[in-house]
């Protein structure tokens, strides 16, 4: 799959084209390995070649427009967070609005008093000498 930059694809593996390992990407982008992944998922970074089992490269062409890209603040995204199994969903973003209604005309006479706030239940705090008859004792 090819890396895009603002929608074009950016063209790797020619003959002029070398393959990278770890050390010199991370030299040439100056990001940890994890903001490399990040942006990787969210398309923002050129994902690696596999280049044999356990081993992966990245083109020296696809670093090189990423990183004149990257001068240009307006057409990067900041990486978003993975949202792991079992982590709700982000509730959307919302926009104030731009003119609030003014507040509804009431007329002093028919004003409901509010209601008595309601107390704060207690807790009750449990007695660590007795054992209920679930608990096990193993006499620590």
């Amino acid at each position: 799959m090819p890396f895009r930059l603002n929608g074009a694809a950016v063209e790797s593996g020619g003959p002029e084209d070398r393959l990278l390992p770890w050390d010199r990407v991370q030299d040439m982008a100056g990001i940890s390995r994890t903001t490399a992944w990040r942006m990787q998922r969210s398309g923002a970074f050129p994902t690696p070649v596999v280049v044999s089992p356990g081993r992966v490269a990245w083109w020296e062409s696809e670093l090189t427009a990423w990183k004149g890209a990257r001068g240009n603040v307006a057409s990067l995204q900041p990486p978003t967070r993975p949202r792991l199994p079992g982590m709700p969903r982000r509730a959307p973003i919302r926009t104030p609005q731009v003119a609030a209604p003014p507040p509804p005309v009431v007329q002093p006479d028919l004003l409901i008093e509010p209601e008595a706030p309601l107390e704060k239940p207690t807790r009750t705090r449990r007695r660590s000498g007795r054992l209920n008859a679930d608990q096990i004792d193993f006499g620590f």
